[in-house]
């Protein structure tokens, strides 16, 4: 079956090669510099065709909810944080990230029940106690 004109046209583009030509971890590594750079709008582009090209990235998708995040897309970076999780479902770092979300929306009961589940999962593996120590600070901040 051959390419539509308009498939071609896109396969042709210059922008889509060069964007083609480039490993995910080029990607990656793009988005984290404009992340760092506090250039959210080429970084929510860079992680949003890592996701793209990557859909079973655990990586790719916390980058993408944490520009989202920057971006005050609270509702969207925690659909993106729950993929996160639906990858890696003993990893607490999504849920951690998805009560910071709900305690920046207001939601605050919603953000206590997510810290401590964060801090449930956080027991499961030595390599997640900074997440622990991190969702204890928010809780602990939230119960004063």
């Amino acid at each position: 079956m051959e390419p539509t004109s308009l498939e071609q046209t896109l396969w042709d583009d210059p922008v889509i090669k060069k964007a083609l030509e480039l490993s995910p971890d080029e990607v990656y590594a793009g988005g984290y510099a404009a992340w760092q750079q506090q250039d959210y709008d080429r970084a929510l582009v860079d992680f949003s065709w890592l996701v793209m090209i990557q859909p079973w990235s655990w990586r790719a998708h916390i980058a993408l909810a944490g520009v989202l995040m920057m971006q005050k897309e609270y509702v969207q970076a925690m659909n993106y944080y729950g993929y996160a999780l639906m990858l890696d479902a003993c990893h607490p770092e999504p849920v951690y990230q998805i009560a910071v979300c709900l305690k920046a929306m207001g939601e605050l009961s919603e953000a206590r029940v997510a810290l401590q589940t964060a801090l449930t999962m956080s027991y499961e593996d030595p390599s997640y106690s900074t997440v622990r120590a991190n969702a204890e600070q928010m809780l602990s901040q939230l119960l004063a």
